[in-house]
């Protein structure tokens, strides 16, 4: 036997009923939508058609984090005295935190153009060529000497950074993940969505760590040539993901801009669907109609203390790192590079050592003490800032000297080891308990929530702290030692440790971990039947009702133990069982028993599964 939500090769398809087959030998998988549309789906979709979204993300990743880590000292004027904005600390750090707020919110734009309008593959390439590359021309071209003006042309660079990149982003981010997992069968091959998410996240993390040396490095020698790098990089990421054209599986959207508009209300309790709108919706069960976008706001909400910590990575920690010594070729936005080090090595340990131990053992960690772990790393993190900042003065007071950016080290990596806690479990947690119908837009408000709402938040604190960001003769400029010495940053560190050290204890509380485990128990709880096509499930109906005439009830119950049912309840198994979970972007977990409440149920034996 095999598992029937693992099906990758010729020998598997002879344990298939004919409803899921084709007749390509190429694709041979079928899968019938509520709509009744086909969709053909390869044996091995990471080879065939998986392989061009991981490359147009590692592309992506280049060019996001390669801009990102770099902004501030480019709007400082550290990389060209002579040509620069000329920006204070502080307003350099708002431009960073108004530019990952936007993207982080856009995804919602994404997230309905995909869902309701042009489907993820035509919203990846619109936002990509009418947004996302000329945002990046436009902030390349602004390094260019006199070429958009004689004085540096703030306007483009407001267009550039603040509008054009982040919205191509946003919606990018929204549907490339999405786009990808949508290239395997959604019932035969669910299983193996997990291995797709492992690699895409590292995916992300290889196109953030090149992005974040590579570009820093040739900055200090051309940030001009540097800048453009980016744009090619992701040029060439078009151009290989349209290459893959003819490879993808495409779902139509669903619906229109209309009824998504309607759906949000509804679900956030402001309005009513009309009678077409719930003849057209497959009937959620009633514990996943609960789950509304609200609830994910708030869900997510939980992890915003440590977003806040976290955002200070392109933003004062760049700022406290550029009065600091060179080690070589490090420079304090490559100090970045450490956070990407982090997740990918303390990610590894986490995955294949500790929570498969823990596993062994019958221990699972909930939710909200992952989440508590991330911000407790995110306050030992700003503890470190603010031992540096400390050192910072002391060895200007003392000697006159500044200290080496190695010091940064330790921030940047805690804040790594922090964000396989928090960040990837609120991913997981809102794709987990979010309505099957809106994964998408539920993913966007947690994105809103992980980056969008802690950026604003950083941009209010900044406006609400400035005084401490001032040197002694009352202006912004402290990106030079001497008057960062004389401001008082280490206040505005002090600040966010308040605010991490109330995340600890915020996710200790029992009643916020007793809520979120009843929307998880709820969840898990929900098991749908994998023949959610209307073909499939009438063919089975008219066959249970023939044979009920037929043989009598008997025929019908053993006709409920398909291989498909039982493949059902080995995915339910497979996402809620004692096994751990490595899913989206990485979070991993040990899922929650299946057991009924009360003792009614068992959970799902491995042994008694296909295998």
């Amino acid at each position: 036997n095999i598992h029937l939500t693992r099906i990758s090769s010729p020998e598997h398809l002879a344990s298939l009923p004919p409803e899921f087959l084709t007749n390509d030998a190429e694709r041979p998988l079928l899968h019938v939508d509520e709509a009744g549309n086909e969709y053909h789906y390869y044996l091995n979709p990471m080879q065939k058609s998986v392989f061009f979204i991981l490359l147009v993300e590692m592309l992506e990743r280049f060019s996001f984090y390669g801009i990102n880590y770099t902004t501030t000292a480019y709007l400082t004027g550290e990389y060209n005295d002579d040509w620069n904005a000329d920006m204070p600390s502080i307003l350099a750090s708002s431009y960073v935190s108004i530019s990952t707020a936007v993207a982080y919110t856009t995804p919602f734009i994404g997230a309905m153009l995909a869902d309701n309008i042009l489907g993820e593959y035509l919203t990846m390439i619109s936002a990509t060529l009418m947004c996302y590359i000329p945002g990046l021309t436009l902030i390349a071209l602004t390094t260019i000497p006199d070429f958009l003006g004689t004085e540096f042309n703030l306007t483009a660079i407001r267009w550039g950074l603040l509008v054009l990149w982040p919205v191509g982003t946003g919606a990018v981010k929204a549907c490339v993940n999405v786009f990808g997992a949508k290239q395997f069968h959604p019932i035969l091959q669910s299983s193996l969505i997990e291995s797709y998410y492992v690699n895409f996240y590292m995916c992300i993390n290889i196109g953030a760590l090149t992005g974040g040396i590579v570009v820093p490095v040739v900055a200090q020698w051309s940030v001009t040539v540097a800048y453009f790098i980016p744009v090619c990089m992701l040029g060439i990421g078009v151009l290989l993901f349209v290459s893959g054209t003819s490879r993808y599986v495409r779902p139509k959207p669903k619906h229109d801009a209309g009824y998504f508009v309607r759906e949000i209300a509804a679900y956030c309790g402001g309005g009513r669907r009309s009678k077409r709108d719930r003849d057209a919706r497959i009937q959620p069960s009633p514990t996943e109609s609960k789950v509304g976008i609200v609830t994910i706001l708030r869900l997510s909400g939980l992890v915003v203390p440590f977003n806040v910590a976290y955002a200070q990575m392109s933003t004062t920690f760049i700022v406290q790192g550029s009065v600091m010594t060179n080690w070589g070729i490090l420079d304090a936005p490559m100090m970045n590079n450490v956070d990407a080090l982090s997740i990918l090595a303390f990610g590894y340990i986490i995955g294949n050592v500790i929570y498969p131990e823990l596993n062994r053992r019958g221990i699972k960690i909930p939710t909200t003490h992952k989440f508590a772990l991330g911000s407790m790393f995110g306050a030992l993190a700003v503890g470190c800032a603010i031992i540096t900042d400390y050192q910072i003065h002391r060895a200007y007071d003392e000697r006159g000297e500044a200290i080496t950016v190695l010091w940064q080290v330790f921030p940047y990596f805690l804040i790594g080891m922090g964000e396989i806690f928090a960040v990837s479990a609120a991913y997981e947690l809102a794709f987990t308990v979010a309505p099957a119908r809106m994964k998408t837009v539920a993913s966007a408000a947690n994105l809103f929530m992980v980056g969008g709402f802690p950026n604003v938040c950083c941009i209010m604190l900044y406006k609400v702290c400035r005084s401490w960001f001032l040197n002694d003769r009352g202006e912004a400029h402290i990106h030079k030692l001497e008057d960062y010495a004389s401001a008082r940053v280490v206040n505005y560190f002090w600040l966010l440790e308040g605010i991490a050290l109330c995340g600890v204890v915020i996710n200790l509380l029992p009643p916020i971990k007793e809520w979120v485990a009843s929307i998880e128990e709820a969840a898990a709880e929900t098991v749908k039947s994998p023949m959610s096509t209307p073909n499939i499930r009438k063919n089975l109906i008219q066959r249970r009702k023939s044979r009920d005439l037929q043989q009598g009830d008997g025929a019908a119950e053993t006709d409920e133990e398909t291989p498909l049912v039982r493949a059902q309840k080995h995915a339910s198994y497979l996402k809620y069982g004692d096994g751990p979970d490595l899913n989206k972007f990485g979070s991993m977990r040990a899922g929650p028993s299946m057991k009924k409440k009360g003792g009614g149920g068992a959970a799902q034996n491995p042994s008694s599964l296909p295998s």
